[in-house]
């Protein structure tokens, strides 16, 4: 599916797979947010779009579900709406398309002692 926009110089179609890659990048930069989750079919290389991002496109609307995986301590029902705010914008701004619905399911916790520490090796000063 794309969604598509006619002007008097043509036509622009941008892809579920290009609004799934902004979505998912967007999820990304909230701080939190560890990665996106798969499905089983993702991990075999039979679905379409990004990872972790479900989309649905109907005519110039769309709808997006986010898989994520989080950071362990972090209020789980303030990072679903700042991801969901965060992902509405940037889709919003960069594909121009309306988005109805960003649905959140947070698929699993990581713990803090199996991430990387920030700034590990630098002194504290």
């Amino acid at each position: 599916m794309v969604t598509t926009e006619i002007n008097e110089l043509g036509s622009i179609h941008i892809g579920a797979k290009v609004i799934a890659f902004v979505a998912a990048q967007a999820a990304l930069t909230v701080s939190g947010v560890v990665m996106l989750a798969s499905t089983f079919t993702e991990k075999i290389g039979k679905a379409a779009g990004g990872r972790g991002i479900d989309v649905a496109i109907d005519g110039m609307e769309t709808e997006l579900t986010v898989r994520l995986i989080v950071r362990h301590g972090v209020r789980i029902p303030d990072l679903a709406v700042e991801v969901q705010q965060t992902v509405k914008s940037t889709v919003e701004t960069l594909c121009e398309c309306a988005v109805t619905a960003v649905h959140i399911t947070v698929q699993d916790v990581i713990f803090e002692d199996a991430l990387p520490r920030e700034g590990e090796g630098r002194s504290n000063e």
